[in-house]
């Protein structure tokens, strides 16, 4: 049974090799297609911006660019539909926006796709799962923009659920009141703080812990990150009384420790039982070195020997 589960990894990978040139195009247009619909749905005030024909050809265009410019793509969408709905919405916006592309792209320009992937693991309940997968594949610097992600997705949210009262009008004394209103709904958030602390957290232990020279390091850090999450969640929640849904909260983890695991099985499986010492030197060093090698799988060889029936039927007629 193992074998099977091996070799079917095995396959799966070596198709993704091969098809490259086609998954990941394809990963492009359904991740960008879904972002709009997910944009459109919540903050969608731009009704030009909605139509699912122009969203499918802003999506096949996004095929075409880097992940950042995909990123960047979104933002510019982002801002003109705060903007149709007020300026001050979409100066705050901007200014976050702005924030958030000065220090990622210093900290952590290369996983963006964790960033764009944020607000659809919200929608699928799978949120936690995307800290400890940044920890595992990427740098701490990770912390940065997913701690972004979540002050922008909480952002958005609030514009969502206050529309009525954020509605443009002239500018004006209303304009700065709803300027200071939304700034002080944003600091004074204390789940959002949170939840991005939290992130922030499970992404630099998850690193640090799956680099260790100990066996099963990656499995011990998804557990430790994912633990991690939780103790800043529910400590946060003692303090500042934020009311988090614990119900949600473990069903999303179980969720997202699903997703995590497999992460680790296609990424790194190793085969600790065959742990190597090995020792060797040159001119200068001497060299100790640990290999663990990765679980391999040779593939089946099934040999199938084909019985012609017409000559079977010949050689028994010719036998005395």
């Amino acid at each position: 049974m193992l074998t099977t589960i091996f070799e079917i990894r095995k396959k799966i990978i070596e198709a993704y090799g091969k098809y490259e040139y086609v998954i990941v195009p394809a990963f492009k247009f359904a991740l960008s297609f879904l972002l709009l619909l997910t944009i459109n749905k919540h903050i969608g005030f731009a009704s030009g911006l909605t139509n699912k024909l122009l969203c499918v050809i802003i999506a096949l265009v996004c095929t075409l660019v880097p992940m950042n410019f995909i990123a960047a793509i979104m933002v510019l969408i982002i801002t003109v539909h705060l903007y149709t709905l007020s300026l001050e919405t979409m100066i705050v916006g901007a200014v976050i926006f702005l924030l958030m592309f000065l220090l990622y792209f210093r900290f952590s320009p290369k996983d963006t796709v964790m960033l764009l992937l944020l607000p659809l693991a919200f929608v699928g309940h799978l949120e936690y799962a995307v800290p400890v997968v940044a920890g595992l594949l990427f740098t701490p610097g990770s912390a940065v923009g997913i701690g972004f992600g979540v002050v922008v997705i909480k952002y958005l949210e609030y514009v969502e659920q206050n529309k009525a009262v954020l509605t443009n009008s002239e500018i004006g004394p209303a304009t700065v009141d709803n300027f200071r209103n939304i700034v002080d709904a944003l600091l004074a958030n204390r789940a959002m703080w949170i939840m991005a602390g939290a992130f922030a957290v499970a992404v630099v232990v998850v690193f640090f812990i799956r680099r260790l020279e100990t066996a099963h390091s990656w499995t011990i850090a998804i557990i430790l990150g994912t633990i991690a999450e939780l103790f800043v969640l529910l400590f946060g929640d003692m303090q500042y009384d934020t009311n988090i849904d614990l119900k949600k909260v473990f069903i999303s983890v179980f969720l997202s420790l699903i997703v995590e695991f497999l992460v680790e099985f296609f990424c790194f499986m190793v085969d600790y039982t065959r742990i190597e010492n090995v020792q060797f030197e040159d001119d200068d060093y001497y060299y100790y070195v640990k290999a663990v090698p990765k679980v391999t799988v040779s593939d089946s060889l099934r040999v199938v020997k084909t019985i012609s029936t017409s000559e079977s039927s010949k050689d028994i007629a010719s036998q005395p």
